[in-house]
């Protein structure tokens, strides 16, 4: 029997429109787990190619941090 390997999650994003619309979460292992302003992000549920306008950490849970992600389209 093959055993499947998953990457352990360390932060869930809740994604955020300007408009304060919630778009989502995402899901992040150990590598990408913090957001920065600015940064490019590919395509997800309900948004295409966008950059993270803001981020604010909130209070972790179950040692798995989180953050509010606001974001806007890319022209």
């Amino acid at each position: 029997m093959m055993q499947q390997q998953t990457a352990a999650v360390s932060a869930v994003w809740f994604v955020y429109s300007e408009g304060n619309e919630p778009l989502g979460r995402v899901y992040m292992d150990a590598d990408a787990a913090a957001p920065t302003a600015g940064a490019a992000i590919a395509d997800g549920d309900g948004w295409r190619q966008c950059e993270i306008a803001s981020v604010r950490e909130l209070a972790p849970t179950c040692a798995m941090r989180r953050f509010r992600v606001t974001i806007r389209p890319m022209a």
